[in-house]
Order: structure tokens, then C-alpha cells, then sequence
């Protein structure tokens, strides 16, 4: 009996030596697994903070493609890469950031008009980890990799625009063509046309179909709530510009211009009004002469009315599509702007530079001007600004002189025919080429477009 347990106590100890050693390998072979798993976590991190770098990289060369060479756009790119304004974890070394410039299809800003000849830009960066846990495994680095492409924009933008397009919808703009513009057959189209045709290729080219767009048109109309729609009654023309109840508004601010598939929507009030789709637009009803500064003023009231819901607020923009002249009859007026009589030029200058004004929350609302004069630029009639000795401009003022006026610089002012105009004169897509531009967000884009 006795050797029967002495030989049990030592097969137990066997067992309990061969469960120790089993733990000690368990153990070691845990602490390894755990050890490469924050190697690994710290190779994760870091790669998150290297896409960061190389997606603000992109997005900042991405901002001077427009307006800059490329060796301009590759420096302030390589400004937000890896290890320069964006830092890495502790031991991450970088390498310098390879830029390049792209010429997308999917981009709607075209690379040939750009001044660094392309409209996308793709940086790509590298950078070495070390390793602390893999050592005993021979491994005490590893390199990483990340690329970001972005598509082309006008700047350091706001997250969301709010755009109202001012139409002159008098007669001189329906019944009179602009050489400048013409249609898929060569032939003139009118002024009004023309001014459609473009805004819709403005549409066409925000980047962001999540901008509030609408339109307004003056003469002014006796309905308040009218919106347009091909299937509808057209606008009633007010008496005159003091009538009461009266109303600018043709489109109210609001998205779905554009549908999934990037064209105009053309079940959008918008985009019926200009003649989108198989609808033939708003018309141009006249019978009151030009008197725009109320549509100027009309303009800022709605869009300060959308930005003041909006947290951040959006930048207000108001783009003024005119022939330039403004000129009215007394009766036109209407006993409200009687006063305004012979001098509705600076009446508009002024009702623009209200808008212009910065506010309390240090934001202002950008005027565009786009005037269609279609070759009449110095023959037009000159417009009395009204200013006197005011101020030191000169008392009489070309069409092309108010149009600029209006506008928040001379580079907000396009013309197909003004010499003063930005970047000279261009025909009228191009024009709203560059305005649909400068209302561009670079953004990132997928690495495989085309």
C-alpha cells in the first residue's frame, strides 16, 4: 500500500509540472499575440493620421489649381503633408510627398482653362513605423503608404452657398440679340436667352447641389407667392415699383436644380424658369421700364432671411444678369421712388453696396454682374448715377461702369463686351464657367476617377 501512494503522490507531480510548463508556453505565446496587436495598433493609428495628412494635402493644392502654376499648387500641398503642418505619432518618419497633377473627366471646372493645366491633383506619402514587440521577430519597421485625390476649387470656401440670380426680364432683353451668344445652330440668341443659357450652366457647374439657389426678375410681379412652372400662369406685372404687395421672386432658395446624375432636374421650378428641359422659360414681360435696385435689396432680404437659420450661416451671393441701363418713368416708379427718377444708376449702387456691407457677424453677401450688351458697350446710352458731388465717381456712368459698380470688385464683374470686365471679354459659357468656378468647393474624390 505504501508504494501505491508514493507512486500516485508522484504521478501528480508529473501532471502539475506539465500543466506549469503548459501555462508558461500559453502565457508567452499570449503576451507575443498581444504584443504584435499594439505593434499593429500603432501601425493603424498611424496610418489614419498619415490618410488625414495626405487628404489635406490634397485639398490644399486642390484650392490653387484655378489661379496658380502647378510648382505653386505642388509647395502648398507639400505645406499640409505629413511631417510639416501635420504631425505624426512619436517615431513616425515621413518621406517627402509626391504631387501630381491630374486632368479629370469627372470634374466639371475644365483643366484647360486652369492656369496650372490641370483640375485634380493626387498626393501620395509614405512613411516609416518603427516596430517594438516584432523585434523578436527580426521586424522593427514597417512602411506605410497613403494617397489622396481631390478635385479642383475656387478656395478656402464656406460649407454652403446661397445664390440668388437677379434676371432682367425687360423688354430690351427679349427683343434685342447678342452676337455673343448663340445657339447649337449659330444662331444669335437674345439677351434674355442668353442670360438663361447661362445660369443654367451655372447650375450645372456648383459642385455642391446642396446650395440654396434661387431666381428673382424684375419687373416686379403682383403675386407673392409665385413660383414658376412651365404648366403655369406666367407673372402678372406690377403697376409700377411701388405698387403694393408686389413681388421679385420667380424661384424660391432651395436645392434639387440638380439630379443623381449631375444635369439639371428638370422637374425644378428653377431650371423650368430657365428654360430647362423641353419648357421654353419665364418671359420677359417688360412694361416698366429698368429700375433694379429693389431686386438688388428684394435679393438680400431673402437670402439674409436662409443664412440667419442657418448654424454656421452660408455665404450669401447675388449674381445681377442685366444689359446695364437702368432708366424709368416717373409713373413707372410709382410715388415710392418718384425721387429715384434720373438717377436709378446709383440708386442700384447704392441698394448694392447695403448688400456688400459687412454685418454684425462679419459676413457680407457677394454681387456678381454679368452684362449683356452684345457689342453695344459704347454706344449705349450713359446712365446719371445720381451721386453729384457725393462722392468723387464720375456723375454719368457707362452701362459697363454701373454693371461694375454694382459688383463687390472689378473681378466679380464679367461682360462678353466691357474691356473692364474680368479677364477681358469672353463668350458668355465661359463667363459663367469662371463664376460657377469661383463658387467651387475642392473636395476629395474617389482615386479612381476618371
Amino acid at each position: 500500500m505504501k508504494r501505491k501512494y508514493l507512486g500516485l503522490r508522484g504521478s501528480r507531480r508529473r501532471e502539475r509540472g506539465a500543466v506549469s510548463v503548459l501555462v508558461a508556453i500559453s502565457m508567452v505565446v499570449l503576451l507575443g499575440f498581444a504584443a504584435l496587436g499594439v505593434d499593429y495598433g500603432y501601425l493603424a493609428y498611424s496610418q489614419r493620421r498619415l490618410q488625414s495628412a495626405t487628404d489635406a494635402a490634397a485639398l490644399a493644392g486642390a484650392v490653387d489649381l484655378w489661379t496658380q502654376s502647378m510648382d505653386t499648387v505642388s509647395s502648398d500641398a507639400q505645406a499640409f503633408s505629413a511631417g510639416r503642418n501635420n504631425t505624426l505619432p512619436a517615431g513616425v518618419v515621413p518621406a517627402s510627398a509626391v504631387v501630381t497633377g491630374l486632368k479629370l473627366a469627372s470634374v466639371t471646372l475644365p483643366y484647360a482653362q486652369a492656369v496650372s493645366g490641370n483640375n485634380g491633383i493626387q498626393v501620395t506619402q509614405q512613411a516609416t513605423v518603427p516596430l517594438y514587440f516584432a523585434r523578436v521577430f527580426g521586424k522593427t519597421q514597417q512602411t506605410i503608404s497613403a494617397t489622396s485625390t481631390a478635385g479642383a476649387g475656387g478656395g478656402a470656401e464656406p460649407a454652403l452657398y446661397n445664390v440668388m440670380i437677379v434676371l432682367d426680364a425687360t423688354r430690351s432683353m427679349a427683343t434685342t440679340t447678342d452676337n455673343h451668344c448663340k445657339d447649337s445652330k449659330g444662331n444669335s440668341q437674345t439677351r434674355l436667352q442668353c442670360a438663361q443659357a447661362g445660369a443654367l450652366k451655372l447650375l450645372t457647374g456648383l459642385t455642391n447641389a446642396g446650395d440654396n439657389v434661387g431666381l428673382m426678375a424684375f419687373p416686379p410681379q403682383t403675386s407673392s407667392s409665385y413660383n414658376f412652372s412651365c404648366t403655369g400662369k406666367s407673372p402678372t406685372v406690377a403697376s409700377s415699383y411701388s405698387a403694393s404687395g408686389l413681388s421679385y421672386q420667380i424661384s424660391q432658395l432651395g436645392t434639387g436644380y440638380l439630379g443623381s446624375n449631375g444635369k439639371v432636374s428638370t422637374t425644378s421650378s428653377i431650371v423650368q424658369a430657365l428654360g430647362g428641359g423641353n419648357c421654353s422659360g419665364m418671359p420677359a414681360p417688360g412694361g416698366l421700364g429698368t429700375f433694379y435696385a429693389q431686386a438688388i435689396t428684394a435679393a438680400q432680404a431673402a437670402l439674409q432671411a436662409t443664412s440667419s437659420t442657418q448654424h454656421p450661416a452660408g455665404q450669401n451671393v447675388i449674381i445681377l444678369l442685366s444689359d446695364g441701363i437702368a432708366s424709368s418713368t416717373k409713373t413707372q416708379l410709382g410715388s415710392t421712388y418718384t425721387s429715384q427718377y434720373g438717377s436709378e444708376c446709383y440708386a442700384a449702387i447704392q441698394a448694392a453696396a447695403a448688400a456688400k456691407a459687412v454685418t454684425s457677424t462679419g459676413t457680407s453677401t457677394l454681387i456678381y454682374t454679368v452684362a449683356y450688351l452684345g457689342g453695344e458697350a459704347s454706344s449705349a446710352p450713359n446712365c446719371d448715377d445720381g451721386s453729384g458731388g457725393q462722392d468723387t465717381t464720375p456723375k454719368v456712368r457707362t452701362a459697363c461702369g454701373t454693371m461694375q459698380a454694382i459688383a463687390t470688385s472689378q473681378s466679380y464683374f464679367y461682360s462678353d463686351t466691357c474691356s473692364n470686365a474680368a479677364g477681358g471679354t469672353n463668350s458668355l459659357n465661359t463667363l459663367f464657367t469662371q463664376i460657377a468656378y469661383s463658387l467651387t468647393k475642392p473636395r476629395l474624390i474617389p482615386q479612381t476617377a476618371q
